[in-house]
């Protein structure tokens, strides 16, 4: 059998070599992340609107993991997710964040930093109430990161949610909403052959966005 370094080194993706140059960048980060993105929704990518978010432990500790990006609101990319849940904790104690999207259909990746800060509870109610009813229970019958004995805490508290709320609009828990990153940095990644990568990073300047390319 094959020891985990042979089935590592086996693994090996030649991207095509399409090219990303400056002229093909709008100035404007956020309109060239709807670029990217409509283009990967475009593709059927696997779920498109996957982030890979990290946020700090109060020991200091990187932790990354994903959610889905859901909407973009004030020029700041929301996703959602219970307050109370561990990287819930870490964003309240520390609100720098960074993302990461990857698209290995296209060959490309977004990364990003900056700063977290819930949002409105205009925002956090009016997509709490779009949301698929079975996802709006689970939203009230987990306690997100928390320590249970098995599965049937969580669905047996969803039969006795769907019993209380029957023909009735289900409202948002006050433990659960939206969050909106105010981004200060963005990197745009194209794969190219050979690894020779093509990199822009966009770097906030008071009001306007300083655009550099990165060695590969």
């Amino acid at each position: 059998m094959d020891s985990i370094s042979d089935k590592v080194k086996k693994i090996r993706v030649e991207y095509e070599d399409k090219p990303l140059n400056i002229e093909d960048l709008d100035t404007n980060p956020l309109e060239q992340f709807n670029v990217w993105f409509q283009i990967a929704i475009d593709a059927e990518v696997n779920e498109a609107n996957a982030m890979a978010i990290s946020t700090i432990s109060e020991e200091g500790t990187p932790r990354s993991r994903y959610v889905l990006f859901k909407d973009i609101v004030d020029n700041k990319l929301v996703f959602y997710s219970d307050y109370g849940s561990s990287k819930g904790r870490e964003m309240e104690n520390n609100p720098s964040i960074s993302g990461l999207f990857f698209w290995p259909e296209l060959h490309r990746q977004i990364r990003l930093e900056g700063v977290v800060s819930k949002t409105s509870d205009e925002v956090s109610d009016n997509y709490f109430a779009s949301r698929p009813r079975g996802a709006q229970l689970s939203a009230i019958a987990s306690s997100q990161s928390t320590e249970i004995e098995g599965r049937e805490t969580v669905e047996d508290r969803i039969k006795e949610l769907e019993i209380e709320f029957e023909g009735k609009d289900i409202p948002r828990p006050d433990n659960w909403g939206g969050y909106a990153i105010d981004i200060s940095f963005w990197e745009f990644w194209q794969g190219r052959r050979s690894r020779t990568h093509d990199r822009f990073i966009y770097v906030k300047n008071d009001n306007s966005w300083e655009i550099t390319r990165l060695s590969p």
